[in-house]
């Protein structure tokens, strides 16, 4: 791997403080790329957020289970179930989701790829008129009837999760036109047959009474589409966006009045992002009474790099304030879910910055992600993987309890970790400075906020953030906590921030998502779990021998020197996982490691990598370093990550220097700058 001077995932250390009062933010070095040439502007920008410019509320931020995915969860066994629920829901542990999104039933069959699955759910009307809790074998069967989603959202709500949004991909096949849940090759049409819109309804309102009755789940959303406009090998079925306001007008909204069904009604769902799909509804007074939610889904419709939505695509949605949700998003769908990159910190960053832009700019209320845990390919799909043996559409959805993490998951939490339902979008400034976005958010009952600034440029950017209006910032020492996410970071807690003059000035280091909150109660930091996607700084380590120093070198910043024969460096609790950094199983156990070394022997040195123990650990790959010429290079090796013996799952990583010990009384070896990880 050759170096380049600007890299997302590469370091680059300049020290950051925070600026006024001589108060400097520890951890604050910079882990990101860096180019000599890219200088931060001279004058510094300010970030203003007014307590008192209160904008749209939120309703929080969400993922799906559709398609058997919380099995999943539930193959892995306890405690490891109860782990992965926790960092998905849990505000502690995790990075607290608070709407789950499922699918309604429809009992058919369908194809993924070039393989065959079972119905996405169960359907509770097989036949007209034949509800599954009417029959006389119910009990026998209640167990095992939708028992993934149910498990799911009934461990969602028993952490505290009180909105689920069910999803209605497909009518049951015997209210269609071509008698499927899915596409057909009769080019029969694959919609809903005109004369059974009452019957869906009713379906739809029986689906909400009847999971609250029977499994004690309050769905509290229901959509009668998803993406209305595709016709699909799996379960799918058409929309106009005219049939949708006749079916919620006349049919749905009438139906859920009747039947006394207070689940809010969310329209829309179509795969591009606009409301184009629900004009007719929210345009005809009659229909609109019907529709609380206006949803669409993230895959066509984005842009400036497909972080922000096109102008006015929910102009008429504002204007008539009904609330807006993103209800499904991921990297699916393009060649670049392939590239290791996009496992990394450049993804993390653009979705962090398209979540600010909806939220200030289309004034959307929800935000969700697709798979927050997924038993799956390398498809870009998932906040978190469980490695597999197969897929659930395989028909061998063997779990092997390790889990990639990406950094999307991490800077998805900046937002959601901190931001509930109920909160309130404040106004601020949302481009204090080029490459930046900030987004404020306040719970007007309890006082607490967040402000969340996203630093997309190859440099730090520092910046004075004032509170104005009535922030609730207590008289005595007030202070701010900061968390961050980087290449090189996870999540992280920083030193806390003093407030001065309700204002405090910081630095964003490059390439980061930087989330403040006030200080007094606020949470963790989440726990030390290192991965193959991140950036390993030489100065961010958890451990040296004796005598290794970090020194400051002109365009590097902070590099490790005196690194001598048996000299080491110690990154705790790195995930190997199975060693598929990209996730395909033909790349199980192509994994390589890279480090920017400049040696400083006359002789050629080795930098072995151990895992777990510096001098009886494994050696699982060697660098090796040709005789110093005061230049810098780049080492790499192959990683063994075989599960017999190699670094599969976490371990400790260890650097560890071997030279000549003779040689100059154990003169050094080499500096060592960072290292990081490829496929």
């Amino acid at each position: 791997m050759t170096r380049s001077r600007v890299r997302s995932p590469q370091v680059s250390k300049t020290i950051s403080t925070l600026a006024a009062f001589g108060v400097v933010l520890a951890g604050s070095t910079a882990a990101w790329a860096s180019d000599s040439t890219a200088k931060a502007p001279e004058t510094r920008p300010t970030a203003v957020v007014d307590w008192d410019d209160e904008r749209q509320d939120v309703d929080g931020f969400g993922g799906s289970f559709a398609f058997h995915k919380a099995g999943s969860i539930q193959r892995l066994g306890e405690p490891q179930s109860s782990e992965m629920l926790d960092m998905i829901f849990d505000d502690e542990a995790g990075i607290g989701l608070d709407i789950v999104r499922v699918m309604v039933g429809d009992g058919g069959i369908g194809t993924w790829g070039d393989q065959l699955y079972d119905g996405p759910t169960h359907t509770i009307e097989p036949e007209p008129g034949a509800f599954v809790w009417d029959q006389p074998n119910w009990e026998e069967v209640k167990p095992t009837f939708d028992h993934y989603q149910v498990w799911l959202m009934r461990e969602a709500q028993a952490r505290g999760v009180d909105t689920i949004l069910a999803s209605a991909w497909s009518p049951p096949a015997w209210m269609k036109e071509n008698s499927s849940v899915r596409r057909t090759a009769d080019g029969l049409p694959n919609r809903l047959r005109t004369d059974m819109y009452d019957e869906f309804a009713d379906y739809l309102a029986e689906y909400v009474i009847g999971y609250e009755r029977e499994f004690g789940i309050r769905i509290s959303h229901v959509s009668p589409t998803n993406e209305p406009d595709l016709s699909t090998s799996y379960s799918s079925s058409q929309w106009t966006p005219e049939e949708l306001r006749v079916f919620v007008r006349d049919h749905l909204g009438p139906t859920f009045a009747e039947r006394g069904v207070d689940a809010e009604i969310v329209l829309g769902e179509a795969v591009r992002f606009d409301e184009s799909f629900v004009l007719p509804a929210v345009t005809d007074p009659e229909a609109n009474q019907y529709v609380d939610v206006v949803a669409a889904h993230g895959y066509a419709g984005l842009v400036d790099g497909a972080t922000r939505a096109a102008p006015g695509a929910f102009a008429t949605s504002q204007q008539l304030g009904t609330p807006i949700w993103q209800t499904e998003y991921m990297n699916q769908g393009s060649p670049r879910d392939r590239l290791f990159v996009n496992n990394t910190m450049t993804d993390g960053l653009r979705y962090a910055e398209l979540i600010g832009n909806l939220f200030n700019e289309t004034q959307i209320s929800a935000y969700f992600w697709w798979w927050p845990v997924a038993n799956n390919g390398a498809d870009g799909s998932d906040l978190i993987r469980l490695v597999n043996t197969g897929t659930p559409q395989s028909g061998n959805p063997t779990e092997t309890g390790e889990y990639r993490i990406f950094k999307r998951y991490y800077t998805v939490g900046q937002y959601s970790r901190f931001v509930d339902p109920g909160d309130v979008l404040l106004g601020a400034t949302p481009q204090p400075a080029p490459g930046v976005t900030l987004t404020a958010f306040k719970d007007p009952e309890t006082g607490e906020f967040a402000v969340v600034l996203v630093n997309e440029n190859a440099h730090d950017v520092t910046l004075d953030l004032a509170l104005e209006g009535g922030f609730p910032l207590p008289d005595r020492r007030p202070a701010l906590a900061a968390y961050r996410t980087s290449a090189s970071e996870n999540l992280v807690r920083l030193d806390d921030v003093r407030v001065h003059d309700a204002g405090v000035t910081t630095t964003l280091r490059a390439g980061s998502v930087t989330t403040f909150v006030p200080a007094e109660g606020a949470l963790p930091g989440l726990p030390d779990r290192k991965d193959v996607f991140s950036t390993y700084p030489a100065e961010e380590n958890d451990g040296t021998s004796p005598g290794v120093r970090t020194t400051p070198v002109t365009d590097r910043g902070l590099v490790a020197t005196g690194v001598r024969d048996g000299a080491w460096l110690r990154w705790a609790n790195v995930n190997f996982a199975d060693g598929s950094a990209a996730g395909f199983a033909d790349q199980k156990g192509e994994l390589r490691l890279h480090a920017d070394v400049r040696s400083t022997s006359s002789t050629p040195t080795i930098l072995e990598v151990r895992i777990d123990d510096p001098v009886h650990g494994a050696v699982v790959g060697t660098l090796e370093v040709p005789p110093g010429t005061g230049e810098w290079t780049t080492a790499t090796t192959w990683v063994d990550t075989s599960p017999d013996g190699g670094a599969y799952g976490f371990h400790d990583l260890y650097l560890v220097a071997q030279g000549d010990p003779a040689g100059a009384a154990h003169a050094s070896l080499l500096d060592l700058d960072y290292a990081t990880f490829s496929d």
